[in-house]
């Protein structure tokens, strides 16, 4: 689940020299769409349910699957690569909640997305519409941390459920390198374990693509003279709190490799 670790664990896996598929490999490759297709044809009964054929379409140049909404998959992911180590990330549901309250479900928050998404369909739309349907499959949107408490154990009792045990690692990304390696069979490197994607990190990423979302949503309303360098020299001056006017109330699929 993402808030568990998921980019640290990126971090690492790069390290070891895998190429990780991450939710920003998804956005970058336009990939969101078929996901949202995913996600409809599983929760929703519309359309094709996704096998090994469509998984190896979207997975090519990979070796490994993080974050959301690949982890919406376990059984169909564990079927499909019968080979793949499956890593459990794990963080009490309490912490976890309180990262989700001041990181993605912050985000979500801010108002002018759904307007966004009318102006620029193909990106704003694609990227808002994808993320309501993914946290409501998961939790009805609702973020409150009974919502959410129940269906992350929810989440993570179905990944125990369906993946054997001898291809599943329960793990804290403070626990560093040894229970990694060990399971992947991999030799711990002699550098410090990654930190990475902090409170900070996260919600100046997203007010990035925010950024890059209305610049688009003013190009197709014909507005000229607003660049990308204006909008950043915008928010870089702007206390995000002011600008968006909110309010504020993972598993890992790895190939295994010969």
């Amino acid at each position: 689940m993402p808030r568990s670790g998921t980019m640290s664990l990126v971090a690492a896996l790069k390290k070891l020299g895998y190429t990780p598929y991450d939710f920003v490999d998804r956005i970058i490759l336009g990939h969101l769409p078929l996901w949202t297709d995913a996600l409809r044809a599983k929760f929703l009964d519309q359309g094709k349910p996704w096998g090994r054929a469509e998984f190896d379409r979207v997975f090519k140049g990979f070796d490994c699957v993080l974050d959301v909404p690949c982890t919406f998959f376990p059984a169909e992911l564990s079927a499909a690569y019968p080979e793949a180590l499956i890593i459990l990330n794990t963080r009490s549901p309490s912490t976890w909640h309180a990262s989700m309250t001041s990181t993605l479900f912050h985000v979500f928050r801010w108002p002018t997305w759904p307007l966004l998404a009318r102006l620029d369909p193909s990106f704003a739309g694609t990227w808002y519409a994808h993320c309501m349907l993914t946290w409501d499959i998961f939790c009805n949107n609702d973020n409150s941390l009974e919502a959410c408490k129940t269906a992350y154990l929810d989440h993570y009792a179905k990944v125990r459920e369906v993946v054997p045990k001898d291809r599943l690692l329960e793990y804290e990304v403070k626990e560093g390198w040894g229970p990694l390696c060990t399971f992947l069979g991999e030799e711990a490197p002699e550098e410090e374990f990654p930190n990475v994607n902090d409170k900070d990190f996260f919600v100046k990423g997203h007010g990035q693509l925010w950024a890059y979302a209305l610049f688009r949503a003013a190009r197709n309303l014909g507005i000229t003279g607003l660049s990308m360098h204006t909008i950043n020299r915008i928010i870089a001056g702007t206390n995000s709190r002011t600008l968006h006017n909110y309010n504020t109330p993972t598993h890992t699929a790895v190939e295994k490799r010969s």
